[in-house]
């Protein structure tokens, strides 16, 4: 589970999430430096540097205890603080930071927009684009390069691992993809994640839309067929009324796209994200 941010962190911030995620496998005990140390490949240095790093963001505690050794044990916890630190290494990351800018341009700002920024040079901004591409690997690359539902899907799933929903703060916008979500999912029993989940899918579709990317006709022959039940007519008819600028085809298309990512039934399980 943790490699999983492994491609949208930067290494300093990934080896953090690489301590507390060791922490808490021995949350009942003090750990020595030697085993930690050890167990991450990092010199003592940096392992008190990152437990520096760690505290400094108020978000988790970890306690140093110095006898004849020195030992480490992450102090009481909760599955919030683990998502806010979570949450913290990708926005403090240029990897995620670069991430954003190549697939949720919504502002539609330049590479040298994000340079400025950020206060780094052409040089480093091709280092870490490098970085990432390099992280998620050469099948995948190839897969978000040729598909358009591939890119929605990778995103859906990169923003709902670091709960990251900056993006989606269109109070009017975001009521009706509430409504949306809701319609197409009254007849299935999903669990509250799987519905927020949802939500961030939808979300980024609209988005996309939005920066003028459609789905490819290379995606559509994965797509479940729709089923015409009341509940697809009415979605149909709400997301007419959100993207006006869709042709029937193009909503008709979405919609099967929704029910393939929530049917996990579906020929391509690997597509699917609940």
């Amino acid at each position: 589970m943790l490699n999983n941010y492994l491609p949208f962190t930067d290494s300093t911030k990934y080896q953090e999430l690489q301590l507390v995620s060791y922490c808490l496998q021995n949350s009942e005990e003090w750990s020595c430096f030697k085993d930690v140390t050890t167990s991450l490949a990092i010199t003592n240095y940096k392992l008190k540097q990152l437990i520096k790093n760690i505290n400094a963001t108020s978000l988790i505690t970890i306690d140093i205890q110095n006898r004849q050794k020195s030992f480490i044990k992450i102090s009481d916890t909760d599955p919030i603080d683990l998502q806010k630190i979570t949450t913290h290494a990708a926005l403090h990351s240029l990897k995620f930071k670069i991430f954003l800018h190549l697939f949720m341009n919504v502002a539609s700002r330049t590479q040298e927009d994000l340079q400025k920024k950020e206060g780094i040079s052409a040089a480093t901004y091709f280092r870490s684009k490098n970085a990432l591409f390099q992280s998620l690997g050469a099948e995948k690359v190839t897969m978000i390069s040729t598909s358009e539902a591939e890119v929605r899907l990778l995103i859906t799933n990169v923003l709902y691992m670091f709960k990251y929903d900056k993006l989606f703060n269109i109070a009017e916008v975001s009521g009706t993809i509430h409504t949306l979500t809701d319609i197409l999912t009254s007849h299935l029993n999903l669990t509250s994640k799987q519905q927020e989940k949802f939500f961030y899918f939808c979300w980024v579709n609209y988005l996309r839309y939005r920066m003028g990317m459609t789905l490819l006709a290379t995606d559509r022959k994965y797509f479940l067929a729709k089923d015409n039940l009341p509940e697809d007519l009415a979605f149909t008819e709400q997301l007419a009324t959100l993207l006006p600028e869709l042709s029937n085809s193009d909503l008709e298309i979405f919609q099967r796209f929704c029910l393939s990512f929530l049917n996990p039934q579906t020929t391509q399980p690997e597509k699917i994200l609940l």
